[in-house]
């Protein structure tokens, strides 16, 4: 009987062991950095090290100093007589957020219909509850108020909960600074 209630331990003990092969923070890192190089590739996206003068619908220019992140600026709105965007500003911000997985969908909306009132955070305040780096980056280099991209961001840069999970998301931003 000790005999084999040993072996049943054992053997399942060994199937444990066999099928938890765990995935390690490395390999989601290097798995979330190929989804983004698949999703740059797959959408025709031309990534630029340079700030453009003027954007081509496809152009996305990577952020200098950050892996990952890249920002395509929709200039049509931008009112760059206003004052600068600065860490501290009220920020009346609306979004949509993405998955970069084949076949995604819209996350989260930015229409009063679809999402209620736009969030309004205080940027680069890492408690403020919306704080994401990657939207303080964006937001940062589109710099005026009526600022208005797309941004792909990797888990890192993102929300708590998207960089927990590993977990990259584009974003299409539009800002306003609510205190000058």
């Amino acid at each position: 009987m000790m005999k084999r209630l040993w072996i049943i331990g054992a053997s399942f003990l060994a199937i444990i062991l066999v099928g938890c092969k765990g995935t390690t923070y490395s390999k989601l890192l290097k798995d979330e950095k190929n989804l983004i190089k698949n999703y740059i590739s797959n959408h025709g996206i031309r990534v630029l090290d340079e700030m453009p003068e003027v954007w081509g619908e496809k152009d996305y220019y990577a952020i200098p100093g950050y892996d990952n992140i890249y920002i395509h600026i929709i200039t049509d709105e931008i009112d760059s007589t206003s004052k600068p965007a600065e860490l501290g500003d009220k920020i009346v911000l609306r979004y949509k957020k993405y998955s970069l997985k084949p076949y995604s969908d819209t996350i989260r909306y930015w229409t009063t219909d679809d999402g209620g009132a736009p969030v309004e955070l205080q940027l680069g305040n890492a408690t403020d509850p919306f704080y994401c780096a990657g939207w303080t980056l964006a937001i940062q280099t589109m710099k005026y108020s009526g600022g208005h991209c797309h941004l792909i961001c990797p888990s890192k840069l993102g929300f708590v909960e998207d960089n927990s999970s590993v977990t990259p998301y584009g974003y299409e931003l539009k800002f306003k600074i609510k205190n000058h």
